[in-house]
């Protein structure tokens, strides 16, 4: 902390502003008093922007008032649920905030989430509202739940009336904040239900950040993504600053631009999008003073770039999962750092971390074991899933006595200095691009399928990434040679869960290979076969770094120059790395919207070249439309 705290305050510029004192972490108050005072002491300070938007805090109060009531008078309880299903935007922060007010918990979706997926979401959680724009699918209409009224969010901030504060009930650090959903082990999505204090604890006082009132915070998560917790609340609970990306399809070039526009000094950031800014960004971000990354095994020499082009930017590996809210253990990189591996750190503040053995016993350093959190930023539980809240949530002895903990499923060493060094999984669960992915879930999707006698589904590395590889066998023998097979079981599959589940390949076997004992010999099923690229003097030079560049991206040996690049695997952070790529060799910017508009290689490439296709038949333009909308839709699922 020592350190941070030097490099920080060597960089931090207050530009002659007034220097206010650290916001307190009180264990008991909710976060709505929390920014209430930030309000009162300075209602002309600057709360949020989101493209020409902005918001005092001042107005972010007034205005989460009359939406709190507009709550409490639409029937919305103390300890009720309401959903956001709504894009990263200014009024959306301002509708979490006026939940809060109300007694109530948010629930944040997606909006691109299939339809399944939010129906069983909404089913099970029974919001009193559902708040969404008004370009949200119709068909919400029929899924959003028994009794649940949906609301346009954006309509109703227009016609709000004066809030009452005095109807709003009183808000402890123990009640219900918040309802995220992750991949469930179960086959199905489970909430964690996260309390005011695991919110307030993640951002006051701390002892791997420094927020404080002049910071300019970066809010580039969706908000279905738990590190945007970490952006929006660090920012207001500490009277700072939060820029909204107001894009929902980002390149790498657009978060650089909002930095520099903004003077954005803090934010975070998964692993993968880090490594883009590391490998892309290569002009110095002079306003940055805290960056923190996670979500999954850090690249030292990605770090070791970062650093060298921002000497004055405290870099921290995060680690935690939602469970625990965010972030347990926090790693500051020191200027000099030269190692091979980085560790994911020590227990950030009010946070006991613990190695345990099998048996639940605490492990000396040294010694290899699962990771268990405890402390205040720990969930409540799963929401309305006792039986997986007794599994995962335990009691442990202790020399500090019994604690509550969560077991996180994730293996780790312990150095003599305290330390905390990832070591991997102790089951199936996985982490792609950030995202957590429990690979039964996917399973028990496919098998719902009434085409298929079993399915298997494993992550590997395919050239050099991690990819999920599903292998099916079907009930009929024919489908084994069937090449509409395939395509059926993914385009079902999209249907039910989102698009970075969606299985990058799929082997069609007759047979599973068997250990001794009958069961399934994971270890023993192929991989995909790698495909040689044939000679072909006739693509162009825009087609060839096109190609060029989604192999990298991909991992492929071969790309087919009239393949989706979604139906290829790919993800919204590939495309971003492809787009940054496209960008440097072609000297200019190029909006990272052509890039799904144009989906293929070819097209991709005649628009480039100024020759696009003209439309010769009726048939040739709906199937192209049709594709770029099917491409939009798996963007949007896909998009951080």
């Amino acid at each position: 902390m020592a350190e941070l705290q030097d490099v920080v305050g060597r960089s931090r510029q207050t530009g002659g502003g007034i220097t206010r004192p650290p916001t307190r972490y009180i264990r008991s108050q909710g976060v709505p008093e929390v920014v209430r005072q930030h309000a009162a002491a300075f209602p002309d300070a600057l709360a949020l922007i989101c493209d020409d938007a902005r918001l005092t805090y001042g107005e972010l109060d007034a205005q989460s008032d009359g939406l709190a009531t507009y709550l409490l008078s639409s029937g919305v309880k103390k300890g009720d649920v309401v959903c956001l299903l709504v894009p990263r935007s200014l009024e959306t922060v301002v509708a979490k905030l006026a939940i809060l007010k109300a007694g109530a918990a948010y629930l944040p979706l997606d909006p691109a989430y299939p339809a399944n997926h939010l129906q069983y979401v909404l089913e099970e959680c029974s919001p009193k509202v559902v708040f969404t724009t008004r370009h949200h699918n119709p068909d919400l209409v029929a899924i959003s739940g028994s009794g649940s009224r949906i609301v346009d969010l954006s309509t109703v901030l227009q016609c709000l009336g004066p809030g009452d504060a005095s109807r709003f009930p009183n808000v402890e650090g123990k009640d219900l904040a918040y309802v995220m959903y992750t991949s469930g082990s179960t086959g199905r999505p489970k909430g964690v239900s996260v309390p005011h204090r695991g919110v307030t604890r993640l951002v006051l006082e701390q002892n791997y950040v420094d927020f404080c009132p002049e910071d300019v915070v970066l809010n580039s998560s969706t908000i279905s993504f738990d590190a945007s917790t970490l952006d929006v609340w660090g920012a207001l609970l500490n009277g700072a600053t939060l820029v909204i990306m107001s894009k929902s399809n980002y390149s790498v070039t657009d978060i650089r631009d909002l930095i520099t526009e903004h003077r954005v000094t803090s934010g975070t950031l998964t692993t993968g999008l880090f490594n883009l800014l590391a490998d892309y960004i290569h002009e110095a971000m002079p306003s940055l003073r805290q960056i923190r990354f996670g979500g999954e095994v850090a690249s030292p020499p990605h770090v070791k770039r970062f650093i060298a082009s921002h000497p004055n930017c405290v870099l921290t590996n995060v680690y935690g999962p939602t469970e625990a809210i965010c972030v347990a253990t926090a790693f500051t990189v020191p200027s000099d750092f030269a190692a091979a591996e980085l560790p994911i750190g020590k227990p950030i503040a009010h946070t006991p971390v613990f190695l345990l053995d099998d048996n639940h016993n605490v492990l000396p350093p040294g010694k290899s074991g699962q990771i268990a959190i405890g402390g205040d930023g720990l969930a409540l539980g799963y929401f309305n899933r006792p039986d997986l809240t007794a599994e995962r949530f335990i009691s442990i002895e202790t020399s500090q006595g019994t604690i509550r903990c969560y077991l996180t499923g994730d293996l780790a060493i312990v150095d003599e200095d305290g330390a905390f060094y990832f070591r991997g999984r102790s089951d199936r669960q996985v982490k792609i691009n950030g995202k957590r992915i429990e690979l039964e879930e996917i399973e028990a999707a496919l098998r719902r399928f009434p085409r298929l006698a079993e399915a298997v589904v494993e992550c590997r590395e395919c050239g050099g990434l991690k990819q999920i590889i599903a292998y099916l066998r079907p009930n009929d023998s024919q489908d084994l040679s069937n090449a509409n097979f395939v395509p059926s079981v993914m385009e079902r599959l999209r249907n039910s869960l989102p698009a970075y589940m969606i299985p990058s390949h799929a082997i069609v076997m007759a047979e599973f290979p068997l250990t001794r004992a009958g069961k399934i010999d994971r270890a023993s099923l192929p991989l995909p076969a790698v495909e040689h690229a044939a000679q072909d003097s006739g693509y162009s030079r825009t087609e060839e770094v096109l190609i060029r560049l989604w192999r990298d991206a991909l991992g492929l040996e071969v790309v087919p120059a009239d393949r989706n690049f979604f139906d290829l695997g790919g993800t919204s952070l590939q495309l971003m790395r492809v787009h940054a790529g496209l960008e440097l060799e072609l000297g200019k910017r190029c909006e990272v919207l052509a890039l799904f508009k144009h989906p293929t290689v070819r097209d991709m490439a005649r628009f480039l070249d100024g020759r696009e296709q003209a439309p010769s038949r009726a048939a040739a333009v709906d199937q192209r439309a049709a594709l770029q909308r099917r491409t939009m839709a798996q963007f949007r699922r896909s998009t951080p």
